[in-house]
């Protein structure tokens, strides 16, 4: 590259290329392009874009279960044919192995690189009654729940695996049970992978599943799409994953978690959990639709959620909990529709603090972006306690940072207590659900601990007048109210703020009256 000079006074002569210009050019050119290569992934791309991560290719050879000794019969375990199949086809290279029309009992299938399971439309894997591979020893077990530290007691299990898939059929926890086995002969998740890459679940139905349908930890470039679980306790759990994309999902039926982006200590170590992007599913739960934690022991970035509905979430409809020192950065959700939630959106930072490592503080929850979401039918849940607020709560020592609501409506039942209007909740150690904080004094958003927080074309409705203010905002650095509308009842303030510091309130008649 060059450049002809004949302004600058310290050249003489004939004009001439000046190759310092040249240089000061490509210079500035790769200044560029590393800028635009360090930028965070929810900087430089539209987090609400498919992110079309690499899928698992496989060499084309197939082995037949039914060659190997399988019965498929529904009676005879099924294992050790399973596994014999698998063993040929890993130690030829890879490929397919193939299991025809028929029901296929099994315990503690073990998962190699290089492996496609396909499913016959009429092939069902299920769990055993036993014979389950015992949970192994964990010297970290105390820092998440029995279930996440064990990974061998599962219908099928791999560790340090490479492009592995499921294709078709269904697969179905059996006997597999939704509790923890302490020591017994039984498995409690169906697919639990430790350490893997390159994985794809596509077109499989599981009409039960366990603790967990998908336990997958440390993973990366992980693909689950039109996948169907109509019973379990959780659905997916990520944990500390990487490149990952769902779509098409429909799961129903879990008593818990449908989606968990976790991060825990059993690897031994705190695992970054990046690009998540989850699309176009159809979510009930039990407990939470959409949420983080309660296990954040590893970080979190660039984590995207869009056109999902939610029929039922009996804890939060979105929730974020940052419990075990997370930094919690880059959260976007877009068209989300909610109905039967207790708590419509819930966003905590506790001291829990369980993980391994020493000297840890809590973490933060910072630059979350919430648009275009409705929430109806705010309900108590089943065996979670009554309707909250939304509820966006940092700590006096951490607090969330850069966080917008944009295009969000909410509906509540109203008719809450009058009495509550003065209740200071607790800051919860434990206790991390929503019903941890117990009543809020707020009828619809209650917030604390925040800075820079915007909310912008946010309703809030209520079916019967409600004697408590729709908006309690304590200790926030930083709040823009732009276009908020609620419906306030008789006599009733529509907002109380409280050390509330650079606020803002534009194009809002209804906190007119607060301005001054």
């Amino acid at each position: 590259m060059s450049a002809i000079c004949t302004v600058k006074p310290q050249c003489s002569g004939a004009p001439r290329p000046c190759y310092a210009e040249g240089f000061r050019a490509m210079n500035s050119l790769l200044k560029l392009l590393w800028f635009c290569a360090i930028l965070p992934a929810s900087l430089a791309a539209d987090p609400f874009t498919p992110p079309n991560y690499p899928w698992p290719k496989f060499k084309a050879a197939s082995f037949n279960v039914r060659e190997f000794g399988a019965a498929g019969n529904g009676l005879t375990n099924d294992t050790p044919a399973i596994n014999k199949a698998i063993e040929s086809c890993s130690t030829s290279g890879g490929g397919d192995v193939f299991f025809p029309a028929g029901t296929y009992s099994a315990a503690s299938i073990r998962l190699k690189s290089n492996i496609r399971f396909v499913l016959d439309q009429d092939a069902i894997i299920t769990g055993a009654p036993n014979g389950y591979d015992a949970p192994e020893p964990n010297p970290f077990d105390k820092y998440q729940d029995y279930g996440h530290s064990h990974f061998r007691n599962s219908l099928m299990w791999g560790e340090n695996i490479e492009n592995f898939a499921i294709i078709g059929g269904k697969v179905n926890g059996g006997h597999i049970i939704q509790g923890d086995p302490k020591g017994r002969d039984i498995g409690d998740k169906v697919i639990s992978i430790k350490v893997g890459k390159n994985l794809l679940f596509k077109n499989v139905t599981h009409e039960t599943g366990g603790h967990f349908v998908y336990l997958l930890n440390d993973c990366e470039n992980v693909t689950i799409t039109n996948v169907v679980i109509k019973k379990s306790r959780d659905a997916v759990d990520l944990m500390g994953c990487r490149n990952v994309q769902i779509s098409g999902c429909n799961f129903t039926g879990c008593s818990d978690d449908t989606i968990g982006v976790k991060s825990d200590y059993a690897l031994g170590r705190r695992i970054l959990s990046e690009n998540i992007y989850v699309w176009d599913c159809y979510f009930e739960s039990g407990c939470n639709g959409l949420q983080f934690g309660s296990e954040t022991a590893g970080d979190f970035r660039n984590i995207n959620f869009w056109n999902i509905r939610i029929g039922l979430a009996m804890k939060a409809g979105i929730g974020i909990t940052c419990n075990d020192s997370a930094i919690i950065d880059g959260v976007n959700y877009r068209d989300i529709t909610i109905s039967k939630a207790a708590s419509p959106i819930f966003m905590l930072i506790t001291d829990r603090l369980r993980t391994g490592e020493k000297g840890v503080k809590p973490g933060t929850i910072r630059n979350v972006k919430l648009s275009n979401i409705t929430i109806t039918d705010v309900v108590a849940g089943r065996h979670h306690g009554p309707a909250s607020a939304a509820t966006i709560s940092g700590r006096p020592d951490s607090k969330l940072e850069n966080i917008t609501l944009e295009n969000v409506k909410i509906t509540y039942k109203g008719g809450s207590k009058a009495e509550e209007a003065n209740i200071v909740p607790p800051y919860p150690k434990e206790k991390y659900q929503p019903n941890g904080l117990g009543p809020r004094p707020a009828s619809g958003f209650y917030i604390r601990h925040v800075k820079d927080l915007t909310f912008r074309n946010v309703e809030l409705a209520f079916e019967s007048p409600d004697p408590k203010s729709p908006l309690v905002a304590f200790d926030v650095d930083g709040f823009v109210l732009d276009k908020f509308k609620t419906q306030v009842g008789e006599g009733v303030q529509p907002a109380r703020f409280e050390n509330v510091r650079r606020l803002t309130m534009e194009n809002s008649p209804v906190l007119d009256a607060l301005k001054n």
